[in-house]
C-alpha cells in the first residue's frame, strides 16, 4: 500500500483495531470514570493529590497510545491510526477530565474510602 492509496481493508481494519486498543491502554494506567467521580471529593488535598495522579496517568496512557498509533501509520502507510488515535486520546482525556472535575467540585457523592459510607444529605 503506497502513500496516498486509498485503504485497503486490512488498513482500516488495523486502524480501527489500534484506536479501539487506546481505551485499554487508559484504563490500565487509570482507575475507572465510575471511581474517579465517586471517590474523588472536594477536600483540598485529597483533590491536589488525585488530579496529580490522573494526569499522570493520563499522560503516560497518552504516550503509549501514540506509540501504538504512529505504529500502525508506519505500517499502513497511512495517517489513519494515528489520526484515530489522537481522536480516541481526545475523547478519553475529555471523559476522565469530566469524572475528575464532577468529584472534585462536588457533584459527585464524594466518597470517602477512608471514612467508610458518608452519603452527602439529601
Amino acid at each position: 500500500m503506497a502513500v496516498g492509496d486509498p485503504m485497503n481493508a486490512e488498513g482500516l481494519g488495523l486502524s480501527f483495531l489500534i484506536a479501539f486498543e487506546v481505551p485499554n491502554l487508559f484504563s490500565g494506567l487509570l482507575p475507572s470514570l465510575f471511581t474517579i467521580s465517586t471517590f474523588t471529593n472536594s477536600d483540598a488535598d485529597k483533590a491536589e493529590h488525585a488530579k496529580k495522579w490522573i494526569r499522570k496517568g493520563e499522560l503516560q496512557a497518552g504516550v503509549v497510545s501514540l506509540g501504538l498509533g504512529l505504529g500502525g501509520t508506519i505500517v499502513t502507510k497511512t495517517p489513519w491510526p494515528i489520526l484515530l488515535t489522537l481522536l480516541m486520546i481526545g475523547w478519553l482525556v475529555w471523559q476522565y477530565e469530566t469524572a475528575l472535575r464532577r468529584g472534585t467540585e462536588g457533584d459527585g457523592p464524594g466518597l470517602d474510602m477512608a471514612a467508610g459510607y458518608n452519603p452527602k444529605p439529601i
